[in-house]
């Protein structure tokens, strides 16, 4: 692949370089120079290839399935309709149906799903670090994820949004019913969440306007070291 296309690739995971203090463009997050800060054993369970090859599964399957139907149906039902889609629910589903309508004009439908996608973008790169997948792996897994994040957004803004609503709702995951609401309301003034947003506005804008959204990608052959994996 070209290196602006693997550029591409790598800024799936941009928000977590921005968070880290890592590397947008290098392959193995950070730079081959750098200290490898990464710690998939402690924060992901993930100690050998074949556990990191499993946790990929996440890229559909992960928290984003908890709002997929609630971003569904925030795209579809009028005005009208809502407050009848919102009194079949519990007070927690209710909570979250209220955010993915209100975070609906900036992420569209694929709402959460770029916190999952991210968040897997950033594994590969890791694993690559500490050589679990070769290059080729990684990149044809990353094409993966990217067929996904085009299909799920249209945009650099709407894919980043996703991930930072994603963030939000895991942030507030272990929050009461009862606290779930005031919760997510401040999540716009996390430090954690506000130091993404600054570093992504402060060091990625003329990053992410060098790989345009529809950016022609051409990944490598499947390696036949990952047939009949995630794909």
């Amino acid at each position: 692949m070209e290196e602006i296309e693997q550029h591409w690739l790598y800024a799936l995971s941009a928000p977590m370089a921005a968070l880290n203090g890592a590397s947008y463009t290098a392959a193995t997050y950070f730079e081959s120079y750098d200290e490898d800060e990464t710690d998939l054993k402690k924060w992901w369970g993930i100690n050998n290839r074949q556990e990191l090859l499993n946790m990929l599964s996440m890229a559909d399957t992960g928290h984003a399935l908890e709002l997929k139907d609630a971003y569904w149906q925030a795209a579809r039902c009028l005005p009208s309709e809502w407050p009848q889609v919102l009194e079949a629910l519990t007070p927690r589903k209710r909570i979250q149906y209220e955010f993915a309508r209100r975070t609906l004009g900036d992420c569209g439908q694929g709402g959460v799903r770029a916190w999952d996608l991210g968040r897997m973008g950033y594994l590969l790169r890791a694993g690559l670090r500490k050589g679990y997948l070769s290059i080729d792996e990684s990149l044809w897994l990353h094409s993966r994820l990217a067929l996904r994040a085009r299909h799920y957004y249209n945009g650099w803004d709407r894919y980043l949004a996703g991930y930072l609503f994603g963030k939000a709702l895991w942030n507030c995951s272990s929050a009461s019913d009862e606290e779930l609401a005031l919760s997510l309301d401040r999540q716009g003034s996390e430090h954690w969440n506000r130091c993404i947003m600054m570093n992504l506005s402060h060091d990625a804008l003329g990053f992410f306007a060098s790989i345009p959204w529809d950016l022609p990608l051409s990944p490598p052959e499947r390696p036949d070291t990952l047939q009949g994996g995630w794909s």
